[in-house]
């Protein structure tokens, strides 16, 4: 889950139920970047920046975005995007809101669409995806690849897949190629995003962004849980655990019957992140498969509905209780 391109580390969050297996311990030592990284992390002034967003480490990417010294209007551009969608991911979409205006690069507007679709209601999503609809018909996505990467990252949370990928699928860089990737797992379309992570390893083999496309396509395989755990494990001891990333491992645990350690990295990811939405969600799925007290379980179910009531588990929740209470209500007559 979930688009956030992040949206391709999000992916995973999402607990479900499968067999067990024997998990691999991670090493002792953090692994030392690869000299094609190494090269790209001289050359680049907004390599760290980039890498903290799409590893979840957002207050790392803001902190980095910041200090950066960009060489040319390209790259502080770009700097510009990272900086408020680390802030969008921190639920400080006002900051965005205020900063950017009309007469913002074309890349930027749809940022700020996208802090006005993670932050407002119903009747504010649509008017952000109505107004990127017009955007997108004044300024073609594939003319920049930060406006195709952010619009196609407001279609995955709408679920539009299929106009997702018309944002991103002439696109040659890792992120528009990962967002690619995700959508096709969304389809349940395995077979095209292997093809696209063979693309992105291609590019660069090493890139987080292609270990997480990787991870992401691994786990929609359904049988590649083990080695998807392994990918997050190594970048966490690389970057730094982020919630992310431990949710990562958690929803890998979960799916190969290890319910204690995916509470340990939900536990550490909470620690993180109080208040994290998916956490919480898969804390409470987490806890059920621990056989946990109903109390403990009411009230964490509690807190993820006052605090994110359109989190998509709330909200499925919530339909799923209405359901339930219409049913019962026939029964009973």
């Amino acid at each position: 889950p979930g688009c956030r391109s992040s949206e391709v580390g999000e992916a995973p969050r999402r607990a479900f139920e499968a067999s067990a297996a024997n998990a691999r311990q991670p090493s002792l030592l953090p692994k030392r970047a690869s000299a094609a990284t190494r090269g790209a992390m001289s050359d680049d002034a907004l390599f760290d920046a980039r890498n903290n967003f799409h590893l979840g480490h957002y207050q790392g990417a803001i902190t980095d975005a910041t200090n950066a010294a960009p060489r040319n209007d390209a790259q502080q551009l770009e700097r510009d995007v990272l900086l408020y969608r680390a802030y969008i991911e921190q639920g400080k979409a006002t900051v965005v809101t205020m900063e950017i205006n009309d007469s913002s690069p074309p890349a930027l507007r749809a940022v700020r669409l996208l802090a006005q679709y993670k932050s407002g209601d119903e009747s504010a999503r649509q008017a952000a995806v109505a107004s990127l609809r017009e955007l997108l018909t004044e300024v073609p996505p594939a003319s920049d690849t930060h406006l195709s990467a952010v619009a196609a990252s407001i279609f995955c949370h709408e679920q539009d897949y299929a106009e997702a990928l018309r944002c991103v699928h002439q696109g040659q860089s890792l992120e528009q190629l990962a967002l690619v990737s995700h959508a096709y797992v969304a389809m349940h379309r395995t077979d095209l995003a292997e093809k696209q992570v063979a693309l992105m390893q291609k590019q660069d083999d090493d890139a987080t962004l292609t270990q997480l496309a990787n991870a992401e396509a691994l786990i929609a395989k359904g049988s590649g849980h083990q080695e998807a755990c392994n990918i997050y494990q190594d970048l966490a001891e690389k970057y730094g655990p982020s919630p992310l990333l431990l949710n990562n491992m958690a929803t890998c645990h979960l799916a190969l019957g290890r319910a204690e350690e995916a509470e340990q990295c939900l536990q550490e990811a909470l620690g993180k992140n109080p208040s994290d939405p998916s956490t919480i969600a898969n804390l409470v799925v987490c806890l059920q498969h621990l056989k946990k007290t109903p109390e403990m379980v009411a009230r964490y179910i509690t807190q993820l509905r006052a605090d994110q009531p359109r989190h998509p588990w709330a909200e499925a929740y919530a339909t799923l209780e209405r359901n339930f209470d219409r049913a019962a209500a026939q029964v009973s007559r």
